[in-house]
C-alpha cells in the first residue's frame, strides 16, 4: 500500500484544499452548539477555555434551554444566529449531530468541528451515523474536523476548543511547533509535557475519526503556514498510502516533520479500530514511507518533544561525526557508546590535531574524544575545544556537552560560550545533563540562550542522531 512512488505532479490542488482549513485556525466568529452553564459539562469547559485562551472574536452559544450564558446571549438554534459564523463547534449527543449538521447547511456554515463521540469507533450503528454525517457534509461542501475529537488549539489566533480543563492539562506557551494528531489523549498530554519541557506550540489539530479533515490536510496546511516552523505528527493509521506519501513529501520539502507512529504490531490493530475507527496496517510499510518522505521518526512522547525542541532551536547537523566534551570520563565514554549504537561516529582526535587540543587544556586531560577536561577543567578549556574542533576545523559535525554542576570552577558563562560557537560554526551543540536538583535549577543557563537541555544521556544522544536527519533547506 505504501510502496507507491511519490508524485512529482504539482500539489497545488491539495494545497488549495488545505487552505480552507484557515477558518478553523483563524476564525473571527465561533458558534458553540451544546454550550452550557453547568459546571464540568463539556459545553461549559469549552466556553471557559475559549475565554481563558483570550479569543477576541464573537462567540455565539447555542442551547435551546438557555437565553444567556454569563454575558453572552444564547440562541435556541443555528437558524437564529445573527451572522454566519466562520466556525461551529458541536458538543451534543451523536444521534442529534446529523440533523444539526443539516441546519448548518441551511445556514451556509462551511466549517464544523464535531467533538461529539459515538460514531465509527463504537461499532456498526456509530459507523452508520458517521456515513450519514459525511454524506451531508459532502453534499453541502462543509469541511469537518472529527467526530470524536478535541478540535483546535491555537496560540496565534487564541482558539481553544479542547474540552479538557486547564487545571488538568497545562497549555504551552507560543512557539514554532504545530501538531496534528488522530488521538486526543495523546495530543492533550503532549501539550502538558510541552509546557513542562518549555516547548513552544503554535497550532494543534486533533481530528479523531477524520471523517473529512485528516493528517494529509494538516501536512499541506502546515507546510504553507508562516506560524509553523516544525511539524509534529502522531499517526495511528492511514487509508490512502499514495495520498499520505505525497502530502508528507510536500511538507518535508518545506519544513521538518517529526512523526510518532503507534500500533506497530498487527496484534493490537483491533484496539485502534475501537479507538478512532482506524486500522494500523503493517508497520514496515509505514517505516518505509517515513524514510522515503524524509520524516524524522521517534519512538516516545518524550523523544517527540525533545526532537521538536532541538530542531526548533539548534542548527541541523551536516554529518554524523560527534564531538563529546565534559568533565567526567566515565559519562563521556557512556555517551560515546550510545552515539555508536545510534549510528553516530565518534572520531578519534589523533596526530597533530590531537596534540593541538592540548594547547588549551590541562596536561592530564584526555583529548582523544570523548574529551575529558577533568574535574579541574574550566569553561575556558571547554571553549577552546569547541572552537578548535567545530569552528577552526572540520573535525566534527555536532557537539555534545555534558553539563554537570558539581565543580566550583564551572560558571554560567558556558551558555554564552556554546551559543557563540554555534553561531560561528553553524553546527549544533546538544546539552546533556542528569535529573539532579542542581542540574534542573541550572537549566536556565542554557535555555536563556535558546539552547535546550536534555535530562538524560540517552535523550541527548537520540536528539543528536535526529539532528543528522533534518533535511537541508536553502
Amino acid at each position: 500500500m505504501l510502496n507507491e512512488t511519490i508524485s512529482t505532479v504539482s500539489a497545488s490542488e491539495e494545497v488549495r484544499s488545505a487552505a480552507t482549513l484557515d477558518n478553523f485556525f483563524n476564525p473571527k466568529s465561533v458558534a458553540i452548539v451544546g454550550a452550557s452553564a453547568t459546571p464540568r459539562k463539556l459545553g461549559t469547559i469549552v466556553l471557559e477555555n475559549m475565554a481563558l485562551q483570550g479569543f477576541k472574536g464573537e462567540i455565539f452559544p447555542v442551547n435551546p434551554k438557555l437565553t444567556h450564558i454569563g454575558a453572552l446571549q444564547c440562541y435556541r438554534k443555528i437558524s437564529d444566529l445573527p451572522v454566519i459564523p466562520d466556525l461551529s463547534i458541536i458538543l451534543i449527543p451523536a444521534e442529534s449531530v446529523v440533523e444539526t449538521l443539516k441546519e448548518h447547511a441551511e445556514k451556509q456554515i462551511k466549517n464544523v468541528i464535531v467533538i461529539s463521540a459515538g460514531f465509527k469507533e463504537t461499532g456498526k450503528e456509530g459507523e452508520r451515523l458517521q456515513d450519514q454525517l459525511l454524506a451531508v457534509a459532502k453534499q453541502n461542501q462543509i469541511r469537518i474536523i472529527g467526530p470524536n475529537c478535541l478540535g483546535i488549539f491555537d496560540n496565534a489566533s487564541r482558539i481553544d476548543t479542547f474540552f479538557i480543563p486547564r487545571s488538568l492539562i497545562q497549555r504551552p506557551d507560543y512557539g514554532g511547533v504545530s501538531l496534528a494528531s488522530q488521538s486526543g489523549s495523546f495530543v492533550g498530554h503532549l501539550m502538558d509535557l510541552a509546557s513542562f519541557e518549555h516547548l513552544g506550540i503554535s497550532r494543534v489539530v486533533n481530528y479523531g475519526n477524520r471523517v473529512d479533515v485528516d493528517e494529509c490536510d494538516a501536512l499541506y496546511y502546515f507546510a504553507e503556514d508562516p506560524k509553523t516552523r516544525v511539524v509534529g505528527l502522531y499517526l495511528e493509521g492511514i487509508t490512502d498510502g499514495k495520498k499520505f506519501l505525497n502530502a508528507a513529501a510536500y511538507c518535508t520539502s518545506h519544513k521538518p516533520v517529526v512523526v510518532l507512529k503507534t500500533g506497530k504490531h498487527e496484534s493490537i490493530d483491533h484496539a485502534l479500530t475501537s479507538h478512532t475507527g482506524s486500522i494500523a496496517g503493517r508497520y514496515t510499510f509505514y517505516k518505509a514511507a517515513f524514510k522515503k518522505s524524509r520524516m524524522i521518526e521517534v519512538t516516545s512522547e518524550v523523544e517527540f518533544v525533545d526532537t521538536c525542541k532541538a530542531i526548533l532551536s539548534l542548527p541541523r547537523a551536516r554529518g554524523n561525526r560527534a564531538l563529546i566534551v565534559g568533565h567526567a570520563g566515565g559519562l563521556g565514554l557512556t555517551v560515546a557508546d550510545l552515539c555508536i549504537s545510534e549510528g553516530l561516529q565518534v572520531p578519534e582526535a589523533s596526530g597533530d590535531f590531537g596534540q593541538s587540543l592540548r594547547e588549551g587544556t590541562l596536561s592530564y586531560a584526555s583529548v582523544t574524544n570523548p574529551i575529558d577536561l577533568t574535574a579541574s577543567g574550566t569553561d575556558d578549556n571547554a571553549q577552546f575545544i569547541f572552537q578548535r574542533a567545530l569552528v577552526d576545523s572540520d573535525f566534527a559535525d555536532i557537539g555534545i556537552y555534558l553539563a554537570l554542576w558539581g565543580l566550583p570552577q564551572n560558571s554560567e558563562r558556558i551558555g554564552d560560550i556554546l551559543s557563540d560557537v554555534m553561531k560561528k560554526s553553524g553546527k549544533p551543540i546538544v546539552v546533556a545533563t542528569l535529573e539532579g536538583k542542581k542540574c534542573v535549577e541550572k537549566r536556565f543557563v542554557f535555555e536563556s540562550k535558546n539552547i535546550p537541555v536534555f535530562f538524560s544521556l540517552e535523550r541527548a544522544v537520540r536528539v543528536a542522531k535526529h539532528l543528522t536527519e533534518v533535511p537541508s533547506y536553502s
